[in-house]
């Protein structure tokens, strides 16, 4: 029950989550596996940081529900599409539709999905301010979302059944599709 701890917890979070984002990209060392756990662990830290938040404060559990739900599913869905596509993580989707990046994953983006939110959350105490803040992001959201089932992705996937023995007409096939399956085995 203490908020000053509550909030030396998010502060450690940012930092950390900014410094280990950072160091991955300055060292070369992202991956796709790493990009799947930030994003994980932005939602589990956040939650946490807000669910304490609403036991000192349960007068503002319309914006920290509505902001929770927002967050953990609708951006956490967004944020793990860059799997659909050649891309290391969400940072570089700007590479495959500009538009949503800028809105979700550029710097005044990433400010804006949960540093404003909380930020208002903090100054205000209103859920007459910070409902109306989380509405207009899960609009920006929804539109992401929208947007995002309208772009193609750059190969059908379809499900064959496996032959019992490649002929050589299907050689070249496999032979690619090994080398795809073996490329992005590397970048995990």
């Amino acid at each position: 029950h203490n908020p000053a701890l509550n909030l030396a917890g998010l502060a450690v979070y940012w930092v950390g989550d900014v410094a280990d984002g950072f160091l991955a990209r300055r060292l070369n060392q992202e991956t796709l596996v790493g990009a799947q756990w930030d994003i994980l662990a932005d939602r589990l830290s956040v939650a946490f940081f807000y669910l304490n938040y609403l036991v000192l404060y349960p007068y503002l559990a319309p914006a920290i529900v509505l902001f929770l739900v927002q967050f953990m599913v609708v951006d956490h869905y967004l944020s793990n599409q860059y799997l659909r596509w050649p891309i290391m993580s969400p940072n570089y989707f700007y590479r495959v539709d500009p538009a949503i990046w800028r809105l979700n994953w550029s710097k005044p983006g990433k400010a804006c999905n949960t540093g404003l939110i909380t930020l208002l959350l903090l100054v205000t105490k209103s859920n007459a301010v910070v409902v109306p803040a989380v509405l207009v992001l899960l609009a920006i959201k929804l539109y992401s979302s929208a947007r995002l089932l309208q772009l193609r992705e750059p190969t059908v996937r379809q499900r064959e059944p496996r032959p019992a023995k490649t002929t050589a007409k299907e050689q070249p096939r496999t032979a690619t599709i090994q080398s795809s399956l073996a490329e992005r085995a590397h970048r995990l």
